[in-house]
C-alpha cells in the first residue's frame, strides 16, 4: 500500500515532468530541505523557510504545497510583510497542517498488565490496545475541564485520531443512553451568578450503584445540564462516597446544582473502566498510556495514528492583507485551527478544518480568561485566544474585536470541533463602520464533541458581517449565535441541530435592544429544537430589536414556537413558509423590564449621537416613548401549511418546494429561492 508519506518522496520528480503549473514561486514538500532553492525539482521543507524566502523576495509570492503531512509545534505567524502571499495545495495534492505528533503502529499493544485488565469489564478484556505516551516523551495530557456554559473556552485535553478520526472520551452512560437523573441535591454549591465565589463545588446523592466499579479512578469528571437547561457543565469529581451514596465535585455550577427537571442528568467521563464501544479511549496521567477499544472494522497495522499536542493556534494571520490559503488542510490540534486578526481581504477556500479541541478559526481577538465563573465579566483582549469573550460581550457590547475587514472563509468543510466552528467578529458598532466579513458555502457539523451550549457553528458579533449559503447540521447545540448589527444571514440550511436541552434556540440573539438591523431571509432551517421548551429563532428579552425574518422556509422547527420574539418590537416577519410547525410565531408584548439592561447598553454605543441618531432615530426617544409591540409582525402575510398538504412538490420524498403556481392566498406574496439554499454545488 502506497502511504502518505511515499506519495510525497516521489512528487518532486512527477513535479518536474509536469510542466508549468502556475507562476509559482516557491515550493515545499515534507521530502524537501530547507537548504534547498524553494524550486519545483528542489523544495523546501517548511512553511516557515518558504514564508521567509517570500519575505525577502517583496511578498506576494505564491507557495505551492506537495501531498504530505505539515506538522507544527509552534504557530506558524503571518503579518503584514506576508501581504499577498498565496499558500496553494499542487494539483491533485492534500497537503495537511498539523499540531500533531504520529504514533508508529508498532507502538500501539495488547493491553496485558493485569492491574489494568482487572478495571476493564470482563468483555474487553484482551482486546483493549494501549500506547505508552511518556515512553515517546509525550507527559502533557492537559485537562477535561472545567468548561461549559460561561466558563472560558480551553483547549482540550489529549487526543488520539485513527485515519483521521477522533476517538471518543469513555463514558457511562453510553451514547444515545439518557444520563443519570441528579439525586437529592446535599448541597448546590456556590452560585456564581449571584455574585458567590467558586471556592467549592457541590453534593449530590447517587441514584445508581455504577460507582461501585470506580474506587481505583484518579480522574473522573461528570459532564451535562446540571441545573437551568442552557447551561451544559464538565466538573471535575472530588469523590464518589459509596458509603453515603453521594458524588461531589471540584467545582461548582454558576445556577448551583439542581435536580428535578428532566434534562438535570450526569455523565461520568475519563473512566478506564467504562471503555466498552468501539472508539472509545482513556489517557491515563498515572501509567502514561493511552488506552483504547480500536473502531470497528479497521486494521491496525494499516492504520494512522495522530496524538494532538498544540494549544495555541496552528496559523495566525495578524495585520496582513490578501493572505490565502487555497486547497490546504487545517487537522489534529487541542485549541484553534486559524486566527485573523487585523488587516484585510484574507481568505481560507476549498479546505478541510477538522478535528480542533476548540474552534476551526477565531475572526478577531479574544478576551482574558475570568478566574471566578461569572456570566458578565470584564477582561483584557488577548489575541491567539478566545477566553471570556463571550462574557466580556455581555457588559461590554460595543466591544471591537480588531477583526478587520474583507476576511472571508469560504468553500470549506468544518467538522470534529470540540467548542463550535467559526467565531466571526468585525465592524465597529460605535461608528456603524461594517465589517463585511463573510462565511459561505461552507458546511459544518460535529461541531460541539466538548462543549455543547451556545458553541455554535457561527458566532457572529460586530457590525456588518454575513452568513451565507452553509449547510449546518448534525450538533446538539445551535447553530448561530449572534451579537451586533445589520449582519445578513441568508440562503442557508440548518438540520437536525439543538437536539437535547431546554429554553434555547438554533439561532439566538437578545437581552440588548440596541443589537438592530439584523436580516435573516431565504434560509431554510427544519427538523431541529423538537423537544422541552425549545425554540427555532429565538430572540431573547427584547434583544434584535427591527430585525427581519423574511422568505425563509421553516419545517419541524421549534417546540414551544418556530420564530419567538420575546418582548422585542418593531420586528418584521414576513412572506415566511412555515411547515408542520406547532407555532410559527409567538410575538410578545414589549417588556418594560427591558430597560435595566438597555440603561447601560444603549449609552455603550453612544445612540444620541451620529451616527446612531441618524441610522436608528427610533432609539433616540427609547426610553420616552411607548415602544410599539410588532407592526411588521403579521402571521396572515405567512403561508402555513401540514406536509402533506397537496401545494408542495413531493413531500414523501424531501421535497417542499411549492408547486409552480401554488395559490397562497396572500396577494403580495413573494416565490421563495428554494433551490439557491444551502450549499452552492460547483460547476463541474
Amino acid at each position: 500500500m502506497m502511504t502518505r508519506k511515499s506519495i510525497s518522496i516521489i512528487l518532486i520528480p512527477l513535479m518536474a515532468s509536469i510542466g508549468p503549473v502556475i507562476a509559482a514561486d516557491f515550493y515545499v514538500a515534507p521530502s524537501g530541505a530547507d537548504t534547498n532553492a524553494g524550486t519545483r525539482e528542489k523544495p523546501f521543507a517548511s512553511l516557515e523557510r518558504a514564508r521567509d524566502a517570500a519575505r525577502n523576495g517583496g511578498g506576494k509570492s505564491t507557495i505551492i504545497l506537495a501531498d504530505g503531512t505539515y506538522r507544527f509545534t509552534k504557530t506558524f505567524e503571518l503579518d503584514q510583510r506576508d501581504s499577498g502571499t498565496v499558500f496553494k495545495a499542487f494539483k491533485g495534492a492534500v497537503p495537511q497542517l498539523v499540531g500533531s505528533v504520529g504514533i508508529a503502529p508498532k507502538a500501539v499493544k495488547v493491553t496485558t498488565d493485569q492491574s489494568i485488565l482487572e478495571r476493564l469489564l470482563p468483555e474487553v478484556r484482551g482486546k483493549v490496545m494501549e500506547v505508552d505516551l511518556r515512553a515517546l516523551g509525550i507527559t502533557d495530557f492537559g485537562e477535561l475541564g472545567p468548561r461549559g456554559f460561561r466558563r472560558p473556552y480551553i483547549p482540550a485535553p489529549l487526543e488520539m485520531f485513527i485515519n483521521g478520526q477522533p476517538l471518543n472520551i469513555a463514558q457511562w452512560p453510553n451514547p444515545g443512553t439518557p444520563g443519570v437523573p441528579m439525586g437529592k441535591i446535599i448541597d448546590k454549591g456556590p452560585v456564581t451568578r449571584n455574585g458567590e465565589k467558586p471556592t467549592r463545588g457541590g453534593i449530590f446523592e447517587m441514584t445508581r450503584p455504577r460507582p461501585e466499579r470506580w474506587t481505583h479512578a484518579k480522574d473522573a469528571w461528570i459532564t451535562g445540564l446540571f441545573a437551568n437547561g442552557y447551561a451544559d457543565n464538565t466538573v471535575q469529581v472530588q469523590s464518589f462516597d459509596l458509603e453515603k451514596k453521594t458524588i461531589t465535585t471540584v467545582q461548582p455550577h454558576m445556577y448551583g446544582f439542581t435536580s428535578g427537571a428532566p434534562w438535570n442528568r450526569w455523565v461520568a467521563l475519563n473512566l478506564l473502566e467504562e471503555i466498552d464501544i468501539p472508539g472509545e479511549y482513556v489517557a491515563d496521567k498515572e501509567s502514561g498510556k493511552l488506552y483504547f477499544l480500536p473502531p470497528a472494522g479497521i486494521d491496525l497495522a494499516k492504520s494512522t495514528f495522530e496524538v494532538s499536542m498544540m494549544k495555541e493556534p496552528l496559523v495566525a494571520i495578524e495585520g496582513a492583507k490578501g493572505v490565502v490559503f487555497d486547497g490546504v488542510n487545517f487537522e489534529n490540534s487541542r485549541g484553534m485551527g486559524i486566527y485573523i486578526e487585523r488587516g484585510s481581504d484574507n481568505r481560507i477556500e476549498n479546505s478541510t478544518l477538522r478535528n480542533f479541541g476548540m474552534v476551526a478559526v477565531s475572526i478577531g481577538k479574544g478576551i482574558t480568561a475570568d478566574p471566578d465563573y461569572r456570566a458578565n465579566f470584564t477582561g483584557q483582549p488577548v489575541s491567539r485566544a478566545l477566553g471570556s469573550l463571550d462574557e466580556h460581550l455581555y457588559d461590554n457590547t460595543a466591544f471591537n474585536r480588531e477583526a478587520g475587514t474583507g476576511q472571508v472563509i469560504r468553500g470549506c468543510q468544518i467538522y470534529n470541533t470540540g467548542s463550535g466552528g467559526i467565531v466571526m467578529g468585525g465592524g465597529d458598532r460605535k461608528s456603524l463602520a461594517p465589517g463585511g466579513n463573510i462565511v459561505e458555502n461552507c458546511e459544518f457539523h460535529d461541531f460541539n464533541r466538548w462543549e455543547r451550549t451556545y458553541r455554535t457553528a457561527v458566532n457572529i458579533s460586530g457590525m456588518g458581517n454575513r452568513i451565507a449559503h452553509c449547510l449546518i447540521h448534525d450538533a446538539p447545540g445551535g447553530a448561530i449565535y449572534l451579537h451586533g448589527n445589520e449582519h445578513v444571514i441568508e440562503y442557508n440550511e440548518v438540520h437536525h441541530v439543538m437536539v437535547d436541552g431546554d429554553d434555547m434556540g438554533p439561532f439566538y440573539m437578545g437581552r440588548d435592544p440596541s443589537e438592530r438591523g439584523n436580516v435573516i431571509r431565504y434560509n431554510n432551517w427544519h427538523d431541529s429544537a423538537t423537544h422541552n421548551m425549545t425554540f427555532g429563532l429565538y430572540f431573547d428579552d427584547s434583544g434584535g430589536d427591527g430585525s427581519q425574518v423574511y422568505g425563509n422556509v421553516f419545517r419541524n422547527f421549534g417546540n414551544s414556537a418556530t420564530v419567538f420574539i420575546a418582548g422585542g418590537s418593531q420586528f418584521l416577519v414576513q412572506n415566511n413558509l412555515f411547515i408542520d410547525c406547532k407555532r410559527p410565531i409567538w410575538a410578545q408584548g414589549y417588556r418594560p423590564g427591558v430597560q435595566t439592561w438597555a440603561k447601560t447598553r444603549l449609552p455603550a454605543v453612544n445612540y444620541t449621537e451620529e451616527p446612531w441618531a441618524s441610522r436608528y432615530p427610533e432609539l433616540v426617544t427609547y426610553f420616552k416613548n411607548k415602544h410599539p409591540d410588532n407592526p411588521g409582525v403579521i402571521p396572515e402575510k405567512n403561508l402555513v401549511l401540514k406536509g402533506n398538504d397537496p401545494r408542495l412538490m413531493d413531500p414523501p420524498k424531501g421535497d417542499f418546494r411549492l408547486k409552480p403556481g401554488a395559490a397562497t392566498g396572500i396577494p403580495d406574496w413573494k416565490p421563495i429561492p428554494f433551490d439557491e439554499m444551502g450549499l452552492v454545488k460547483k460547476k463541474p
